[in-house]
């Protein structure tokens, strides 16, 4: 028999993890002395507390360990391992993900430090477009929109304004995270009838303040923070609504580096 002093150096395991593996009934001492309370494991027990130690490694839980250290169905104990084999590979690409977004963060910032966010006070003119606009899960089924107006487009073998024009239409006053109202539009050029879920109209002219910036969307954090500090140096108010002006779109470019895009922002005279 060992004492749980002994049983801690020869495992490597401390005294105060032993109580608790005690305790959950991971590990339990093999003998208790009832005067004392002094706790004895069996040298037998080292196999085990090295199995546990081995398996924490892994990453499994306590919970999980206890099932698989005294499971006796080999199959059981290997369903166990692909699972953690599967948690292990989706970890990885969490991570991958995370190790892109730091050197883009990095990036945007060095860019920050040299770049000055020029805003432009300007009036979007009055232009003809074909629109779809409706309220959608998030701000991440834009795309879905964009399919359905070019199957349109297509369909009906509408004659686009050239260059081309696209843009997208943010109507929510506030940030929402789901049932954004959310409208995307081509410049056309001529008026037609309305098609199903898809709008033609003049858009009628617009105040924005507007910043056209180059590359990532990562971008947006800075390029809102340079509008919002321009209004407030200048006396006008942000109406909360904001296009994006696709110059150079991910569907024309794949490499992010080389998308053009201009963000603007509607805005009104204070006090007005």
């Amino acid at each position: 028999m060992l004492r749980i002093g002994v049983f801690s150096k020869l495992s490597n395991v401390s005294i105060r993890m032993l109580r608790h593996y005690d305790e959950i009934g991971l590990l339990v001492p093999c003998q208790i002395d009832e005067i004392s309370g002094y706790r004895y494991y069996s040298a037998a027990q080292l196999e085990t507390i090295s199995k546990i130690q081995r398996l924490k490694d892994l990453g499994f839980s306590l919970a999980v360990i206890k099932e698989m250290v005294y499971q006796q169905d080999i199959q059981g104990v290997e369903h166990f391992f692909e699972v953690r084999r599967l948690e292990i590979e989706e970890e990885l690409e969490r991570i991958k993900k995370q190790s892109m977004l730091l050197d883009e963060v990095k990036d945007i910032m060095k860019k920050d430090n040299a770049m000055n966010y020029h805003v432009i006070h300007k009036i979007l003119p009055d232009i003809k477009v074909i629109s779809v606009r409706k309220k959608v899960p998030s701000f991440y089924n834009e795309q879905d929109l964009w399919n359905e107006l070019y199957s349109q487009i297509s369909k009906q073998n509408v004659k686009l304004k050239t260059p081309i024009h696209a843009m997208a239409m943010y109507h929510d006053k506030e940030y929402k995270d789901r049932d954004v109202d959310l409208e995307v539009a081509m410049q056309v050029e001529s008026m037609m009838d309305p098609i199903d879920d898809v709008k033609v109209y003049q858009t009628g002219e617009i105040e924005v303040a507007s910043i056209t910036f180059h590359g990532s969307y990562e971008q947006m954090p800075l390029v809102t923070q340079a509008v919002g500090n321009w209004t407030e140096m200048n006396g006008y108010e942000l109406d909360g609504k904001m296009i994006n002006i696709f110059h150079v779109s991910p569907a024309q470019e794949k490499n992010e580096e080389n998308w053009i895009t201009e963000a603007c922002f509607l805005i009104e005279r204070r006090g007005r």
